[in-house]
């Protein structure tokens, strides 16, 4: 009877454990592209979710050579796949480095940057 009731604890305690890591992540990638036409920065956010008004991407920030530009607080993702924001930056001179942070509201962040050519 212990060794059954001791093998019923250790299955729960797995299940559980796979299944909060497997539901909370930070976005897969930030995939930074800047228009220097327009000034715009677009970052795209891929993240898949059962359900984006239960779990999504919850922040960005936006910062250009250390200088903190934008912070997006954000309530719910559009679609189960990716999140995208947008931000007017303006016209950066060539090695601006721009830094992205982007949070989900669960578990995890990612930052990534680019540099402007």
């Amino acid at each position: 009877m212990k060794k059954v009731m001791l093998c019923c604890l250790l299955a729960v305690f797995a299940v559980l454990a796979v299944s909060g890591s497997g539901m909370a992540h930070p976005p897969s990638d930030l995939v930074l592209s800047y228009n220097r036409a327009d000034g715009m920065l677009a970052v795209k956010a891929p993240h898949s979710v059962p359900d984006g008004k239960r779990h999504y991407i919850e922040e960005f920030k936006v910062s250009v050579d250390g200088q903190k530009y934008y912070e997006l607080d954000v309530e719910f993702q559009i679609d189960n796949k990716t999140s995208l924001a947008v931000f007017h930056v303006g016209d950066l001179k060539a090695g601006a480095v721009v830094e992205v942070y982007a949070k989900c509201n669960r578990s995890g962040d990612m930052t990534k940057s680019l540099t402007v050519e």
